[in-house]
């Protein structure tokens, strides 16, 4: 039982400890003994390999966004949101 407690609780501070680093991890700023640990977790931890996939697919979006800027209908809805911001 005391065995079963400690690996619950060891899993949820490496669970604590993944959601405070993905960030840092994609990227590529942990130091190489916080990457091993935070890898270690992603393989046992569907829930933390979701938030990862989650904010890659996220940080891709918005790299595509910078791609998009230059379209034309981009300049005229900044200038609106600016006009409707500072009413």
């Amino acid at each position: 039982m005391i065995v079963r407690e400690f690996a619950r609780y060891r899993f949820m501070r490496e669970h604590r400890h993944t959601g405070a680093r993905v960030s840092p991890y994609l990227d590529s700023e942990l130091e190489p003994g916080d990457r091993r640990r935070l890898e270690e977790h992603l393989h046992r931890c569907p829930e933390c390999r979701r938030l990862l996939e989650t904010l890659r697919s996220t940080l891709e979006a918005l790299l595509t966004l910078r791609e998009l800027r230059h379209a034309s209908v981009a300049p005229g809805v900044i200038d609106r949101l600016r006009r409707e911001g500072s009413r």
